[in-house]
């Protein structure tokens, strides 16, 4: 029996091409001293697809990802998950940084960081593994799984600094993610040379071409972009979407089932 409710939304399916490569790049590895619960079915399924199944490159940004997690004595999958007890009392309060939206123009996922809540450092742990569950809750459809996203960070309200800033975004561009577009909305201009800086910082530790995909947005510019009534109801009140992220993470895990690797 799953973890989580039922999916509602057609489940994800893997072409067979996609299967061969993420098999391929399963097998390199545990040829390369990974363990096996190291290993994650999903996790491969959206780095390969998103390295557009070049095995090599999958494999090596599959272990900068574990590489990062480490750092916060994330060793393996049985971490992340651990056998899912922990998800409403750890897991659900951090899934509070993200909010649920609709799709972008291309039916992609909008993924949508409100920056209400600055990762303390007694939270740092608990925020990387949150950030894994909504991470494969937003690739959890047939479109996004292959298009990438449209990402979109709200800064307006953050204005602490806690200091594990470079630390974190050193993480978060460790993750396997294809964003089509990264929207950064209500920065001033000191917080823009700070976010500059602090992206600039964690591109040196992974090949990530962040910079290249970065835009700094107001408000009206985001919203035009991705229309009224996909957008947080905190920015278009009446309008936009005002999901519960726990909830949905929990509807969306399901429609991912895990791809037999091996």
């Amino acid at each position: 029996m799953s973890a989580f409710a039922q999916p509602v939304t057609r489940p994800v399916t893997l072409t067979s091409e996609e299967l061969s490569a993420c098999s391929e790049v399963a097998k390199k590895l545990r040829q390369q001293g990974l363990e096996l619960n190291q290993l994650c079915p999903r996790c491969i399924a959206i780095t390969t697809i998103n390295k557009k199944l070049r095995v090599d490159d999958a494999v090596d940004q599959y272990k900068l990802f574990m590489k990062a997690i480490a750092e916060f004595n994330i060793n393996s999958f049985d971490d992340i998950y651990a056998g899912f007890v922990d998800f409403d009392t750890v897991i659900a309060p951090r899934l509070n940084s993200y909010n649920v939206c609709g799709l972008d123009s291309q039916q992609r996922q909008i993924f949508w960081i409100n920056g209400k809540n600055p990762v303390q450092v007694s939270q740092e742990v608990a925020a990387v593994r949150a950030g894994w569950f909504w991470f494969c809750a937003i690739h959890s459809d047939n479109v996004s799984l292959r298009q990438g996203v449209t990402f979109v960070i709200d800064v307006s309200s953050n204005n602490s600094k806690v200091g594990n800033e470079k630390k974190m975004q050193k993480t978060w561009q460790s993750y396997p993610l294809r964003p089509q577009r990264i929207l950064i909305m209500g920065a001033s201009y000191l917080k823009r040379l700070f976010i500059n800086g602090v992206v600039s910082f964690a591109s040196l530790f992974s090949k990530n071409k962040v910079l290249e995909r970065i835009r700094f947005a107001t408000v009206e510019d985001v919203v035009k972009e991705c229309g009224r009534e996909n957008v947080p109801e905190y920015i278009c009140k009446g309008v936009g979407k005002d999901g519960d992220p726990a909830a949905w993470v929990k509807m969306r895990f399901d429609n991912f089932p895990e791809p037999k690797l091996w």
